[in-house]
Parts: structure tokens; sequence; C-alpha cells
């Protein structure tokens, strides 16, 4: 009988730390999900108004969101190209942006660049036959 007694203790022991060890992961996973999501629909600007910097980037037309990351992420003017990535996919720009050279500041939230280098064409007019 003393047998079966520690075997029970060690089943209920074992059952109880994969209970709290699945308890932490869907917790962690959790947490670090919602602050993923929380960077990036809780856009912000690098600087300030008073301490932005300005800057040109060139870029070329149709130019891929991980492309268009990278560029900005070198240049300082977004925090991490991965939240700016998503950002772009979620947003009314992906594919539309424009090739050009655009002056940005340090202190313009993700969307008002997204807005700056894929201008929208609001002319609908059908006057080509």
């Amino acid at each position: 009988m003393k047998n079966k007694t520690i075997r029970a203790i060690i089943s209920i022991s074992l059952n109880v730390l994969l209970v709290i060890a699945a308890v932490y992961i869907i917790f962690s996973a959790g947490s670090r999900a919602y602050t993923f999501g929380m960077r990036i629909f809780n856009e912000q600007a690098i600087d300030t108004e008073a301490n932005a910097r300005t800057v040109e980037v060139t870029i070329k037309d149709n130019i891929s969101a991980k492309e268009l990351a990278k560029a900005l992420y070198d240049k300082g003017l977004v925090k991490d190209k991965t939240i700016f990535y998503f950002q772009v996919q979620l947003s009314d720009y992906k594919g539309k942006f424009v090739g050009g050279t655009y002056t940005l500041t340090s202190a313009m939230k993700p969307s008002e660049m997204m807005e700056l280098m894929a201008p929208t064409t609001d002319n609908t007019d059908s006057t080509e036959e």
C-alpha cells in the first residue's frame, strides 16, 4: 500500500506541474501577443516635433512592405521594421506606394509616412475614351 500511495502522490504532483506549465505558457504567449498587437495599432513617432530630424527617402514604384520597412528602419524613421511591416500589411496603403523621393521626419507616425508615399487619387473622371 505504501507503494501505491507514493505513485499517487507522484502522479498528482506531475499533473499539477503540467497544469502550472500550461498556464504559464498560455499567459506568456498571450502577453507577448497583446504587446505585439498593441505596438502595431498604437503607432507612435520616433521623436517629438521639437526633436524631429528631416530625412529624404527614395523608394521605387510598388516597393514591397518588407523593403520599405527596412529602408525606413535604416534611416531611423521607425522603431521596429517588423512592426512597420505588419502596419503596412494591415493598412489600406499596401501595394500602393509610388516611387520617388520623399521628405519625412522622425516626428511622423507610420501612417502619416505611408499616406505621403502612397497618395490616393480621387480623380474618378472618365474623360478618357
